[in-house]
């Protein structure tokens, strides 16, 4: 049974005639998880029915993407499995003014010591998470937080809550230190006016109306471009679907897109309120006008009816105006004659299909959260803004919220505890979570694999500059550090989401090379420590492609490459990440950083560096100075970013030069255009690509990890005469018997396996298989039969 004032508490500011002055709460209830499940249970069994929960994290929740673009009055985190923060964020997002999220935890005194740590790489223990710890300080150090345990139940003074909240009014990042000004200084962005202007009754924001009055002007000045950035709850697609309303009564045609469906709700519930569908004062119910018609979805769609009605319509009206949903793979988008494209939530796009979608338009308005789960919003603008810029796109940023009030307590409680791409509106937190990581500091050296130091400091050998490097663990950084890396690692990559700071935090061979200007970050670099002991009991499989334990990605990689157990028996410090502060790229901070971190690795006894990257002139370049070496390249462009990866690699150690030079080789000859016979190369490749094919016969390596040894192969049998009788010279086929048929190699079949790369449509065809499992099958019987004639 809840106590009643936690009742009053949780459900009056739904029935305040004041309800949209209301801030959002956050309740904890905490303990094991059958106590914590009747509690919750009893807690909402009365709720009345005009009240929307949603849930997360569950058995039976929804999936965190499905929740970008609803709305809900109680959101619900479960977390007995796994706290997950990306899942917080998303639906905190969702939760409407005066609404309460609910944080289902184990008990807060103990959490910490047991969270599931489902991102450990292989051989490495954590015994706490200094994420969950510094997470449960927070609200431990918030009044406003309501936390109902087995014990007692605390609730925040009614009159109180109110109040502004001290604990996280301390003073901003300085607007100098922002890591991000390229995006500020580009971006047209709406400002607010004064509370005594006017404000038209369709809008609910003022920056909200002279975003859509600007994006009228521009588009009767032929100017028919635009990005619009905010972050959650800034009314982004009310914006957008006003705005397509209008270009309706234009006549025009529309297209909208986005990764789920249902997350356009929004936008299509003000498409009808902008064509006068739908009543203001009544937004769940459609009615109709009488020059108007919203045809019905498609009725061979599965998707459930409430989805249906709010998100799958096709509109269309007596001017000629049409708007439609298609989803980003169909082919209408592309080819299709359309007036305007819309793509909502763009940072959740890969970029590959983000402007293949921009270059198939001529008018287009993109959205995107600046804070959002699915993506780094930042690090969006960084990679695709100059692109915008040069096709004259104008930017838009909206910045009063709507689904919850200005300075709102949850909102700024949910971003001090992911520390996720600060704005000029959050500020940081109080020193309590500090005081929480310099306690876990003096604990974390015995976690971290190697006697890493928690902090070495270094000043470059300069008086031009008062730069200085640091070495160490996230647990030794202050609050005010903390942010400045997130935010500079959300600004640099375009995926970086919540969850990475958990990681980041928590993973024991994770070390964080960071370079200062006086208190402003400059650059940061996340390291990966990889391979050595941890990986003795796996190396054998990992070589031959059996094993592939989690994490090491590195050292894994190489140790495929080279087939040799004792690759991985190296270690290695991957570089998982690096970022520069974009307004100082190009003045070499970036390789100074990297001379550091040799420096340091060279004192740890690390044999080599490496590092994976997408692909471009301008990193393949940085890379180079750096003096890494390229040994492996992707097959196909990465489907986030469009890029295709690259493995290199930089010696350390004296010991680990001889396996530098082999990496580099194997990747030499696999590159070469021609084909190159078995018996013309080196010792050490050959009996490389030899192993490689007594793996893939054995059905532990795959077909895509032995193209050129097959192509070696097959060149060497196809010209030797060692393995051509003079009876059979006229058709060139290897003179050892076959068992049978399903031996049987032919001059065409030798002709297309000497092709790089496989061509893997004509070997189906010529050995009259169905699909690439039963084609690899078939091709691991006939490179059996191809090894036995070589070594006889």
């Amino acid at each position: 049974m809840a106590p009643p004032e936690l009742t009053q508490w949780l459900f009056n500011p739904f029935y305040s005639q004041a309800r949209d002055t209301e801030h959002r709460r956050l309740l904890v209830l905490t303990g094991d998880y059958e106590w914590v499940n009747q509690r919750l249970t009893s807690l909402l069994s009365d709720i009345p029915p005009s009240l929307i929960v949603k849930e997360i994290g569950g058995e039976t929740s929804l999936l965190r993407k499905h929740l970008l673009g609803n709305e809900c009055d109680i959101g619900v985190v479960h977390s007995h499995q796994g706290f997950n923060p990306g899942n917080m964020m998303a639906i905190a997002g969702t939760i409407r003014w005066g609404g309460c999220l609910i944080l289902c935890c184990p008990a807060l005194a103990s959490w910490h010591l047991h969270a599931k740590h489902t991102h450990l790489s292989h051989g490495f223990k954590a015994t706490q998470s200094l994420y969950i710890k510094r997470l449960v300080a927070i609200i431990k150090s918030n009044a406003d937080v309501a936390v109902w345990d087995g014990n007692h139940c605390h609730i925040p003074d009614l009159v109180g809550s109110d109040a502004p909240d001290s604990s996280n009014n301390v003073n901003p990042i300085e607007p100098e230190g922002s890591i991000y000004p390229r995006v500020s200084k580009n971006a047209q962005a709406t400002q607010p006016l004064g509370d005594d202007e006017t404000r038209r009754p369709q809008f609910k924001s003022l920056d909200q109306q002279l975003a859509f009055d600007c994006l009228t002007n521009r588009w009767s000045q032929d100017i028919r471009k635009a990005v619009i950035t905010a972050p959650r709850g800034r009314g982004k697609s009310a914006l957008v679907g006003l705005f397509v309303a209008s270009r309706l009564n234009k006549g025009e045609k529309v297209a909208i897109t986005s990764v789920i469906r249902d997350n356009t709700t929004t936008l299509f519930k003000h498409i009808r309120l902008g064509m006068g569908l739908l009543n203001s004062e009544d937004k769940d119910q459609a009615g109709q006008s009488s020059d108007c018609t919203a045809n019905p979805p498609d009725s061979n769609d599965t998707e459930p009816d409430a989805a249906k009605s709010a998100t799958k319509e096709n509109f269309s009206i007596k001017k000629g105006g049409s708007a439609q949903w298609l989803a980003p793979d169909n082919p209408t988008l592309i080819n299709g004659d359309f007036d305007l494209l819309i793509i909502d939530e763009a940072a959740s796009f890969p970029l590959p299909v983000l402007k293949l979608l921009i270059g198939a338009h001529d008018n287009y308005v993109i959205t995107t959260t600046l804070q959002g789960y699915e993506g780094s919003g930042q690090g969006f603008m960084q990679r695709m803004l100059p692109a915008f810029e040069t096709e004259g796109a104008v930017h838009l940023s909206l910045r009063t919220p709507l689904r919850w009030p200005k300075h709102d307590k949850l909102e700024n409680l949910i971003h001090n505890i992911c520390l996720f791409e600060g704005t000029e509106s959050l500020n940081t937190v109080s020193d309590a979570p500090r005081q929480v990581l310099q306690e876990v500091s003096r604990q974390a050296p015995q976690e971290v694999p190697r006697e890493v130091p928690i902090e070495v400091p270094h000043k470059p050998s300069t008086n031009k500059c008062s730069n200085d490097y640091r070495m160490g663990l996230v647990s030794a950084l202050s609050e005010h550090q903390l942010q400045s890396v997130m935010q500079l690692l959300a600004t640099a990559h375009y995926q970086t989401t919540p969850d990475d700071f958990m990681r980041l935090c928590d993973s024991p061979d994770i070390i964080l090379f960071t370079e200062w200007n006086a208190s402003r970050l400059t650059a940061a670099a996340v390291i990966n420590c990889e391979g050595g002991e941890v990986l003795a009991d796996v190396q054998k499989g990992i070589a031959d492609g059996s094993r592939r334990p989690k994490g090491h990605l590195g050292a894994q990689r190489l140790t495929l490459l080279t087939a040799h157990p004792e690759t991985a028996a190296y270690r290695y410090w991957r570089i998982n990440r690096i970022a520069v502060a974009p307004y100082l790229q190009g003045q070499g901070i970036g390789t100074g950083l990297i001379r550091f971190i040799k420096s340091q690795a060279l004192s740890q006894d690390i044999d080599a560096l490496t590092s994976s990257y997408g692909t471009s002139y301008k990193l393949n370049k940085f890379w180079q100075q750096c003096g890494f070496k390229l040994v492996d390249m992707g097959e196909k462009p990465n489907k986030a970013s469009g890029e295709t990866s690259a493995l290199v690699v930089k010696a350390i150690s004296e010991r680990y030069r001889p396996q530098q030079e082999i990496l580099s080789c194997l990747f030499a000859y696999s590159q070469k255009n021609e084909s190159v016979l078995l018996s013309a190369l080196p010792d050490i490749v050959r009996k490389t690509l030899m192993k490689k094919l007594q793996h893939f016969v054995n059905a532990t390596r795959p077909l895509n990890q032995v193209g050129f040894a097959i192509n070696a192969l097959a060149a060497e049998l196809s010209v030797s005469n060692k393995y051509i009788s003079n009876a059979e010279k006229s058709t060139k086929m290897p003179t050892k018997m076959c068992k049978n048929e399903t031996e049987a190699v032919t001059p065409q079949l030798l002709l297309l396996l000497g092709s790089s790369p496989l061509p893997t449509n004509q070997l189906i065809q010529l050995l009259n298989v169905s699909g690439r499992k039963a084609l690899t099958d078939a091709l691991r019987k006939k490179v059996r039969y191809l090894l036995s004639c070589v070594m006889t």
